[in-house]
This record gives structure tokens, C-alpha cells and sequence, in this order.
């Protein structure tokens, strides 16, 4: 778990940031909410102070905010992303989990199931309620496969060689 003492808000509409700033330190007093109205932005803010958490959401003018997690992630593996956004698409949610994110969560909630999320991290992907009949684990219920995003350093290397036609001697 990332002991971050920051949580990192990525998010264009200015007004909507402020509230959901409000609402998480509310939930976490011992944290610092920084915020980052662009991709720009939210790449200075994670390199000076380390996102540990950051809530991103997907649309942003100058790139998305899954893109962005699966990026910092090679750095800092350590980070929690949760996507908090608009967008219903199973395909987006897929992608989210797939780059290593925590969370896919649209802003029509009450950011309970967010707070709630961010508090346990038990490391299963979570979604908003309202997602429950649009995303169906692959494999369903008991499926024990590991995405990509999961594995280590070491395992997505070793994923890469094989991919290529190394084998375990090489």
C-alpha cells in the first residue's frame, strides 16, 4: 500500500475538482488533495510530489487519464489510480483495469463506493454500482487469471522475451 501523504485530483472542470477536493479531504484529513486541470499539469504535480493516489478522469484536452496511469505505473508501481468519469463504456472500464488502475467510477455517484475504495484498496478492481451489469470480469466469477497490468517488473519482462521467442534459456 502507497503511504503517499498526497491524493492527486486530475480534472478540466474546475468547479467539479473543487467538491470532489472537498469531499476527500473530508475523508482523509491526514492527507494533502493537490490538484491538476491537465495531463501537463498532473505530470508536474506527480513528479514533485509522488501521486501515491491520484483520482484522474479519462477526457482531459490533452490526453486521458488512463493512459496516464498505465505510464506512472512503470515508474511507480506503488501508485493507486482510480478513474472517476462520465463514461459508461465497458471497453474504457476494460482498458482502466488493463493499465493497472484500482478503479473505474462514474461521477454520477455520491463517491461513496470511491471513499470506500480508496480506504480498503483490497486490490481487486472496483466499480461504481451503476457499472455492475456493464462489466463482468473475464472469465466471470472465479476466474483466477492475472492481467497484464498485475504482474511485476520481472513478469512483464519475462512476458516480453517469451513473446519474442526467447526461451527459458536464453
Amino acid at each position: 500500500m502507497v503511504d503517499s501523504e498526497f491524493i492527486l485530483i486530475v480534472d478540466d472542470h474546475p468547479l467539479f475538482r473543487h467538491g470532489l477536493k472537498s469531499l476527500i479531504a473530508e475523508a482523509f484529513p491526514d492527507k494533502s488533495v493537490v490538484e491538476a486541470g491537465s495531463m501537463s499539469e498532473a505530470r508536474t504535480v506527480a513528479d514533485q510530489t509522488g501521486p501515491g493516489i491520484a483520482i484522474l478522469d479519462v477526457t482531459l484536452p490533452d490526453g486521458d487519464g488512463i493512459t496516464f496511469a498505465g505510464e506512472y505505473l512503470l515508474k511507480s508501481p506503488e501508485s493507486r489510480f482510480y478513474i472517476l468519469t462520465m463514461h459508461r463504456r465497458s471497453g474504457l472500464l476494460t482498458r482502466a483495469r488493463d493499465a493497472g488502475c484500482r478503479g473505474y467510477f462514474l461521477k454520477e455517484g455520491d463517491g461513496g463506493a470511491l471513499i470506500k475504495a480508496i480506504k480498503t484498496d483490497d486490490c481487486d478492481f472496483q466499480i461504481s454500482p451503476q457499472l455492475q451489469d456493464v462489466f463482468e470480469p473475464a472469465g466471470g466469477a472465479g476466474d483466477m487469471s492475472v492481467s497484464y497490468a498485475h504482474l511485476t517488473r520481472r513478469e512483464k519482462e519475462l512476458f516480453r522475451l517469451f513473446a519474442e521467442g526467447l526461451g527459458y534459456k536464453e
